[in-house]
Parts: C-alpha cells; structure tokens; sequence
C-alpha cells in the first residue's frame, strides 16, 4: 500500500523527461536547419562574391588588354608612318642630291668642253700617233695584196724604213727602204707627204736550198738589186712602188703619198686613237678643262670630232700630229 503513491511521480517524471528530449531534439533541428541555412546563404554569397569579382577582374582585364592593344597598334601603325616617312624622305632628299650632282657635274662638264674648243681654237694640241698603230693598218692594208706576207714601217727622226716581206713561186725575199721625210702637207686643200728614197735592199732565198746555195744568191741579188736600181732605166725599185695606190713618183728618187689614196687618211681620222691619247695623258695641263673631260668618254669624243690636222712630223717611234680646231 506504500508504494503506490510513488507511481504517478515517476510517470510525471519520465513525461517530462520525454517532452524535455522532444523539445531539445525539435530545437535542435531547428538549430540544424538555420545553420544548415546560413552555410548555404553565406556560401553562396561567397560564391556570388567571387564571381562577381572575377567578372569584374575579367571585364578589367579585358578592357585593360584592348586599350593596351589599341595603343600598340597605334604606337606601331605611328612608328611604322614614321619610318615610311623618314625612308621616303631620305630617298627623295638622295634623289635631289644625286639629281643635283649629276646637274653640277653636266655644268662642269660643259664649262670644260668650251674650254677645250676656245683653246684649241686659237692654239693646237700635239698628239703622238705610235707607230704599233701605223703598222697595225698598213698590215691590214698589206692583206690585199698577195705577194705581201708581212710589212713594218720604223719611224725616226723625219726618216721612214719600210720592210716589206713576200714570196714568189719558191723565192721568199724582205725589201727594205729608207725614205727620208722632206714635207708633210696636211690641208683643206692637200694631204700629202713627199718623200726622197735614200737606200733600198734586198735579201732573197730560195726555199728548200741549202745554207751554201742560199748564201750565193743573197749576195748577188743584194749587189744586182743596187746596181738596178741606180740605173736610169725602169728600175725594179719603181716597179715595185708604182703598184701601190697613192704612190707616184714626183722626180729621180722623189715620191709622193697622197694619203687619200693610200688609205693612210683613214688611220689619222680614226678619232678612236685620239681619245685613248687624250685619256692617257699623264700631264692634263696641256689642253684645259681635260682634267674633267677625261672622266667621260662621251664628252672627249665630242671634242674629238671637232679636231682637225693641221701638220705632221715624223719622229723616233711615232708620228706627231698637230690637232686643232676650226672655230670659223
């Protein structure tokens, strides 16, 4: 019976107990949730945060990336103008240049040329016509005529020796002649020279003969041929000469060359060896402005057309030829 009263105290208790554990449990999910709530709102938030600034420090990015390349673009299209402008600059400020000197030059040019023909005008200028170049014609010359193998002219002073080698049939001979030079006429009018033959020999062999046979007949073609030609008879001398074009015979021993028919007129108009003269000339103050004509070519032919002869001479290794120019 005592212990019935105690009943009712321990179901009050555990009810309570129980209410007290649901309401713990309900607070606690309750907790739960919230917390479970704001983790997600402040991570999302934090997500919001960042994407946000990452959108924002892209758009930054990117703006800073375009004008960055619109400014490079433009320093380099700026820079590249420059360049342009500075290279079409230098090329034309070349091109002026070069067109000015070459302008000064042409004046120079021009100025020397006037020089030249005023001088020459009034003066004359003595070129030396070698006589390697004489010879290199008469051989030229020589090959019109068969019985002339090889010829070859010597110049001294106012003295010409000629050498002339052929062949005939089994004969092979070298005639040499010495003139001496009286008169060289160079004119409008006349070109001539006037010669005086003052010896001539002969030395002839026979092909295939031997040293003795040989040897006799050169010593008497060489006393015949004198002898002959001393003669006052058709010597073989003049027959020999007389074939020649522009050769004639002016009294005993006196000969005349017309260089117009001998052809010997086309060696002294030949303006090339005059130029080759003048541009090798080692004193330039012979003729003036030749300083600077000699750099052009085309410029001392124009004054070399202009040249006439207006005298010769023979002298030791070549033929002097007095130049001038006719300025009426």
């Amino acid at each position: 019976m005592t212990d019935q009263p105690d009943a009712p105290k321990s179901t009050l208790a555990r009810r309570t107990f129980d209410k007290a554990t649901n309401v713990a449990v309900g607070l606690a999910g309750v907790a739960g949730e919230a917390a479970k709530t704001m983790v997600d709102v402040a991570g999302g938030t934090a997500r919001a945060v960042v994407e946000a600034a990452g959108d924002a420090t892209a758009t930054v990015v990117e703006v800073a990336g375009e004008r960055a390349r619109t400014a490079l673009e433009l320093t380099s299209s700026g820079a590249s103008m420059v360049a342009h402008l500075a290279e079409g600059g230098a090329r034309v400020s070349a091109q002026i240049a070069s067109g000015t000197a070459r302008i000064a030059a042409q004046i120079a040019q021009e100025t020397a040329l006037q020089m030249a023909q005023t001088y020459l005008g009034k003066s004359t200028l003595t070129l030396a016509l070698p006589e390697n170049l004489i010879n290199k014609h008469l051989r030229e010359m020589a090959k019109d005529y068969s019985y002339i193998d090889y010829v070859t002219v010597d110049c001294g002073k106012d003295r010409l020796t000629v050498a002339l080698d052929g062949h005939h049939e089994r004969w092979v001979y070298t005639v040499t002649l010495q003139f001496d030079v009286l008169e060289c006429k160079v004119s409008q009018e006349e070109k001539f020279l006037l010669l005086r033959l003052v010896d001539e020999g002969l030395d002839v062999q026979m092909r295939e003969a031997n040293l003795l046979s040989n040897f006799a007949i050169r010593q008497v073609a060489k006393r015949g041929f004198k002898v002959a030609n001393k003669l006052p008879v058709y010597a073989p001398m003049t027959q020999l000469l007389e074939r020649f074009p522009g050769l004639s015979q002016e009294g005993p021993r006196l000969w005349r060359v017309a260089l117009h028919e001998s052809h010997m007129i086309d060696l002294l108009n030949n303006r090339s060896w005059m130029v080759d003269k003048l541009m090798s000339l080692s004193d330039l103050s012979v003729l003036p402005g030749l300083s600077i004509l000699k750099d052009s070519r085309e410029m001392l032919i124009r004054l070399v057309n202009q040249f006439e002869i207006r005298s010769m001479r023979v002298l030791p290794g070549r033929l002097e030829v007095l130049i001038g120019i006719n300025t009426d």
